[in-house]
């Protein structure tokens, strides 16, 4: 089944909400699509990384706050793929102050980053798989 040069092949809207679904809480794009363990062992990941992070003393950081610098805004779109975890823990207060007296707390800024790469890595899998690019 080869698709010719230029043809465009329209993406159905369940793939979308597939996709935005898995970003706002990480797992929930492969359960929707019926890959429980995925999407299970994927969402769980993210939570252990992010919740890992925050004991460690890691903060998540704004996409607005430039007073940092710019590097601080690439870190806080790192920090924004955790999805509802990043939006609740900004509307909650939950790990915004920086704990520079803790020598681990860099650790744990770069646990929750990593979490929220790897849950924009599953949302964009779930996009592919509700696509048809992959299996």
């Amino acid at each position: 089944m080869s698709r010719e040069a230029g043809e465009v092949r329209e993406i159905p809207a369940s793939t979308w909400l597939a996709a935005i679904a898995g970003w706002l809480v990480p797992g929930l794009g492969h359960i929707g699509q019926g890959r429980l363990l995925k999407g299970a062992l994927g969402g769980l990941a993210v939570l252990l990384l992010f919740g890992l992070g925050a004991a460690l003393g890691g903060h998540v950081y704004s996409l607005w706050d430039t007073s940092e610098g710019l590097l601080s805004t690439l870190f806080g779109f790192c920090d924004l793929g955790s999805g509802l975890l990043y939006l609740a823990s900004r509307a909650t207060g939950f790990a915004l102050r920086e704990q520079p007296e803790l020598a681990t707390s860099e650790y744990g800024n770069v646990f929750m980053m990593v979490a929220g790469l790897l849950n924009f890595i599953l949302a964009l899998d779930a996009f592919d798989i509700g696509a048809g690019r992959k299996p």
